[in-house]
C-alpha cells in the first residue's frame, strides 16, 4: 500500500512538471505569431505646384516646408491615395510586403499611373523602408492588340521613414508644359503590430 502511495505522489508531481513547460511553449509561440504580420497604412498625397493661391488644410504642413525649398507660387492637392500593406515575416526575420494602386489625375493630359510600393521593416521597429515607383499605365489598343506608347517611369525612390512622419518622396511632371507634381507619403503602423 505504501508503494502505491509513493508512486501516486511521484505521478502527481511529474505530470505538472511535464505539462508546465508545454503551456510556456504555447505562450511563447503565441507571442511569436503576433510578430509574423504587421499592417501598415501608407497615405499618399499627389501635390501639384503652380500659381494656386488657395490654401488646402489637408496639405498645409507639407506646403509650408515645400515653400522653404522650392520656388513655386502655390500648391494644390490633386489626389489622395491610401495603400494598405500587410508585412509578413520572411526567413531572414524581416517583414516584407508590397502593393500596387492606380492613379488618375483629372486635369493632366489623361495619364493613368501605377503606384508600386515595396516595404520592409524589422519586427517592433518604429521605422519602415519603402521603395516607391510611379509609372504610367498605357492602355492597350484593342484593334491592334498592342500598346500605344511605351511605359515610362516618372519617379523611383526609396526611403526609411518613421511611423507618422510625412516625407516628400520626389517630384515629376508628364511633360515640359505640365505643372510639377510632388509625391508625399505618411506611414501609419497598426498599433496591434
Amino acid at each position: 500500500m505504501q508503494g502505491i502511495v509513493k508512486n501516486s505522489i511521484r505521478c502527481a508531481l511529474i505530470v505538472p512538471l511535464v505539462l508546465a513547460p508545454l503551456s510556456g511553449v504555447a505562450i511563447a509561440q503565441e507571442g511569436e505569431h503576433r510578430e509574423e504580420y504587421r499592417d501598415v497604412r501608407l497615405l499618399f498625397h499627389l501635390v501639384q505646384a503652380d500659381g494656386f493661391t488657395d490654401e488646402d488644410p489637408e496639405i498645409a504642413d507639407v506646403v509650408a516646408e515645400m515653400r522653404k525649398q522650392f520656388n513655386f507660387q502655390g500648391y494644390r492637392l490633386v489626389s489622395t491615395l491610401v495603400q494598405n500593406i500587410v508585412l509578413e515575416r520572411t526567413g531572414y526575420g524581416r517583414l516584407h510586403g508590397s502593393g500596387t494602386q492606380r492613379i488618375v489625375v483629372g486635369d493632366s493630359v489623361g495619364v493613368l499611373w501605377a503606384l508600386e510600393v515595396a516595404a520592409t521593416a524589422q519586427p517592433n521597429s518604429p521605422t519602415i523602408r519603402i521603395e516607391v515607383s510611379l509609372t504610367n499605365v498605357v492602355p492597350w489598343n484593342i484593334r491592334e492588340h498592342a500598346r500605344v506608347d511605351p511605359v515610362e517611369r516618372y519617379l523611383q525612390t526609396s526611403v526609411t521613414i518613421r511611423d507618422g512622419q510625412k516625407v516628400v518622396l520626389g517630384s515629376t511632371h508628364v511633360s515640359a508644359e505640365e505643372p510639377m507634381l510632388f509625391l508625399v507619403v505618411t506611414p501609419g503602423f497598426d498599433p496591434g503590430g
